[in-house]
């Protein structure tokens, strides 16, 4: 079952064209890793399939949801607050509220959006943050959490609204080597368990290991897509050897 389909999908900002024509499809328990340079549209490419951005032409289908360029306003919002309930979002930074409790920023959600009872909303909330290897937080604020563990909060509280798919935005960009293997733990562990993702990462050995595909972006399309095995040890564009070997030797 085709869980995300894109259809030609292009945006703008300004006169500048970041995404131009982008055709890819993500199965039902598939894990697809993007990869690719910086400036190539990973990123605006993940926010436009959530209603971060909006496209200027194409179509978004997600779990049978239609996003449309060309649909009026009050029929996009309609979609997008089903989509919103269907697709979590990890990004970068780990946009927690900081005046909350873990265990607050994982309920919030639950509890004020889909008006779960807060005790049940606080039983699923611990047994997620004990998944993430959390449970001695719960009572912490953000700033008293590494980086790496306000990530992987930050992943509790996406799976707290038991998204059809999960979007991640290069999610260990900002983290040390240590705290990056511990989200990346979590994500494989995910993967393991038939969650549907998408991730933009940097991390290649990541992607060789979780992946069931790979889709390398460059100028705002895709320019290779493959299993790890063939993108990584036979990749058939020269643009995908290029970015490959500078990231080797980086």
């Amino acid at each position: 079952m085709t869980m995300i389909s894109v259809s030609d999908l292009v945006k703008y900002h300004g006169s500048a064209c970041v995404l131009a024509g982008i055709n890819l499809e993500v199965a039902q328990g598939e894990v697809a890793v993007i990869i690719g340079p910086s400036g190539g549209g990973k990123s605006t490419f993940l926010r436009c399939l959530n209603g971060l951005e909006r496209f200027d032409g194409g179509r978004v289908t997600i779990d049978g949801l239609d996003l449309d360029a060309s649909s009026p306003e009050s029929v996009r919002q309609a979609t997008l607050a089903q989509v919103r309930r269907r697709v979590g979002m990890v990004f970068q930074q780990f946009h927690l509220f900081p005046h909350q409790t873990v265990l607050e920023n994982v309920i919030e959600a639950p509890v004020h959006v889909l008006k779960r009872p807060r005790a049940e909303a606080e039983a699923e909330a611990c047994a997620l943050l004990a998944r993430v290897g959390l449970s001695d937080k719960l009572a912490a604020r953000p700033r008293q959490l590494s980086g790496g563990q306000q990530q992987r909060v930050a992943i509790a509280r996406a799976l707290a609204m038991h998204p059809e798919v999960i979007l991640f935005d290069e999610p260990t960009s900002a983290l040390d080597p240590r705290m990056t293997a511990e989200v990346l733990e979590v994500i494989s562990d995910l993967a393991r368990g038939g969650q549907t993702m998408m991730v933009v990462t940097h991390a290649m050995g990541f992607a060789r290991q979780v992946a069931h595909m790979v889709h390398v972006f460059g100028q705002g399309q895709v320019i290779e897509s493959g299993p790890p095995a063939q993108v990584f040890e036979n990749p058939r564009c020269e643009a995908t050897r290029h970015f490959l070997a500078e990231a080797r030797a980086a």
